[in-house]
């Protein structure tokens, strides 16, 4: 019974999320909108969850939750991913992303603070230069109202009439 409530959630759940998608707009005159990513994972979602519900009950299994270690790496990731939604517009994608991924690789890879330190910075640094090198374009601006980023060197303050 609880997995039928489940797959019934997803069912609701990919729903809302497409209808939500479909206020953004799929594509316009220029091509895909900000709605079109959304809209597709929320058709997956509730198509998966309709899968699920139209199994027969003798195949369902009872999930398996996880216990000790694995709960710890479920928890990091969950903490990870909230602390990213949640320190985003405070500070900056740059920051957040590397503090995440600290995070990240210390509770599910376990990794030393050193190593995780270390590829997070490198991660960073490959994603500073693909969009000023490679895609030619700043990183979004930050809470500090400065480019993340300028090719030219640095970070620069930007003017509000800009």
């Amino acid at each position: 019974m609880f997995e039928r409530a489940l797959n019934a959630f997803w069912i609701l759940l990919g729903a809302a999320a497409a209808a939500y998608a479909w206020t953004l707009g799929l594509i316009g005159a220029s091509g895909p909108e900000s709605g079109l990513f959304p809209f597709l994972a929320g058709l997956i979602i509730m198509g998966a969850g309709a899968v699920l519900l139209l199994r027969p009950a003798s195949e369902n299994i009872a999930p398996d939750f996880p216990r000790g270690q694995a709960l710890w790496r479920v928890l990091g990731v969950i903490a990870g991913l909230a602390f990213m939604a949640i320190s985003i517009p405070f500070l900056g994608f740059a920051v957040a992303g590397f503090i995440t991924m600290v995070i990240l690789l210390r509770t599910v890879e376990k990794s030393s603070w050193w190593f995780s330190l270390a590829l997070a910075l490198v991660a960073i640094v490959v994603v500073v230069w693909l969009f000023g090198r490679v895609l030619g374009m700043a990183l979004p601006r930050g809470p500090w109202g400065c480019e993340a980023w300028r090719p030219s060197g640095g970070c620069s303050p930007v003017s509000a009439s800009s």
